[in-house]
């Protein structure tokens, strides 16, 4: 189980961030997040129960306009799932797919990730569909300083509601060894320590 200490300035209370995946051989997964509030008890958490379908690996070399240890890995790593979602606070179920794909570039033993990740949810209460979409980029610099190691992210978030509207909010992190700072850039920001 990940646990963290969190920080964020819109509730300004001290929580503790628990997260928990177990997968079994099937690639059935069950997911849970959750976040307890040190000032009132409070706890708000999120599970997911999906079925995962892998899809196939594939490896490309460009041509050799690179040198030969900074090829393009065009490894890609991608899944499809279809499942349920429960968020606390609510009495609502939610079916839904999500699809991801990860690409890798750069040099083989560091390269930059780009993600990019669909999720389609259906209320059956309400009877409404919401979409997320998300694009990522993610670079970690190793032996930043002799103790540290860094790992930027920069990416943006679009919702987009029943009505077809979408709400892109772009959004940023740095993390150094067990520190995290997030931001949207927006206004919205926290800190995170990896216990």
């Amino acid at each position: 189980m990940e646990t963290h200490l969190t920080f964020d300035n819109r509730g300004k209370q001290l929580g503790i961030l628990i997260k928990e995946r177990l997968t079994t051989d099937q690639n059935l997964q069950l997911k849970v997040v959750g976040v307890l509030n040190t000032v009132n008890g409070g706890l708000e958490y999120c599970a997911k129960l999906r079925k995962y379908f892998g899809v196939p690996k594939l490896r490309a070399r460009v041509a050799n306009t690179l040198p030969k240890d900074y090829f393009l890995n065009l490894k890609r790593k991608g899944q499809v799932g279809l499942g349920l979602t429960y968020l606390s606070g609510t009495d609502d179920i939610l079916t839904g797919v999500v699809a991801q794909k990860q690409f890798f570039f750069g040099p083989t033993l560091n390269p930059l990730s780009l993600k990019v990740k669909g999720q389609a949810d259906y209320n059956m209460q309400t009877q409404q569909v919401d979409g997320i979409g998300r694009v990522q980029l993610s670079k970690t610099i190793y032996n930043f300083t002799d103790m540290q190691d860094v790992r930027l992210v920069l990416g943006c978030k679009a919702h987009v509601d029943q009505k077809g509207t979408v709400t892109p909010t772009p959004y940023g992190r740095l993390q150094e060894n067990n520190w995290s700072v997030f931001f949207n850039f927006r206004g919205y920001w926290g800190v995170r320590y990896d216990l």
